[in-house]
Formats: C-alpha cells, sequence, structure tokens
C-alpha cells in the first residue's frame, strides 16, 4: 500500500472508531477476562464470567420513552467497583464498591457511562434501560 493511499484509510478508520465510541457501540476495555460471555449493547450492558480483572467501561443509550437504568450485580467472589456517570452533565449517578448481590434502579436522563473496575471479580453484571 503506497503512502497517498495510507494516510486517508487511516483517517477514515480513526473516524469510524471515534464515531463509535460516542454513539455506544464501542466498549473499551483493558485487563483479563476468563469465561466470560455478554452483550454490549445500546440499552442493554451485561456479561456473565468465572472471573474478570483490570477495567471495562460501556456508554447506554436509553430505550423510548425510559428513564431507569435497572442494575444487577451478582457476586460469587471479589470485589467490583461501578461508577455510573450522567454523560450530558458529569454527574456521578453511582459509586460503590460491591462485594455482595446488588439490584437497584437509579434514574437517569439520556445516555449514562458505566465503568467497572476489579483486581478480581467473579460472577456476573446486567445494566439495562
Amino acid at each position: 500500500m503506497n503512502m497517498k493511499l495510507a494516510i486517508p484509510v487511516m483517517a477514515v478508520v480513526l473516524i469510524l472508531l471515534i464515531v463509535l465510541k460516542a454513539t455506544g457501540l464501542l466498549t473499551f476495555r483493558s485487563g483479563m477476562r476468563y469465561g466470560f460471555a455478554g452483550n454490549d449493547g445500546v440499552h442493554k450492558f451485561n456479561g456473565s464470567y468465572s472471573k474478570i480483572v483490570g477495567t471495562n467501561n460501556h456508554t447506554l443509550s436509553p430505550s423510548k420513552d425510559s428513564d431507569t437504568l435497572h442494575c444487577e450485580i451478582t457476586t460469587k467472589s471479589g470485589t467490583l467497583h461501578v461508577e455510573i456517570t450522567q454523560k450530558n452533565n458529569g454527574s456521578v449517578l453511582y459509586d460503590e464498591d460491591i462485594t455482595g448481590d446488588e439490584t437497584f434502579d437509579l434514574k437517569a436522563s439520556g445516555k449514562v457511562r458505566i465503568d467497572l473496575t476489579t483486581e478480581g471479580h467473579s460472577g456476573s453484571y446486567l445494566f439495562q434501560y
């Protein structure tokens, strides 16, 4: 591939990645996941795993006429730090270390960013508008 073609192709790929991340269709994670099965959707973010280590974040958009974010975390072992931030104003809706099973609903308006951090957690999570 010559340089005249390589630069525009890289620019298109970069723009595509930015658009996918901004719309919430692209999830960034760093760390390791063992026995993981999950879904990173527009209205739903869930995973079940034997162990995760590191960070994982995702942006959710509300489904039509929804202002409630439903959250479920199941813990077999370890601690999962969950931070949920309102995208439009940066306000933190939830910021807790979870060591057991938790189910709760949050009032939210518009897109939210969910950040999960752990040094080793076994279980599952579900966040859904």
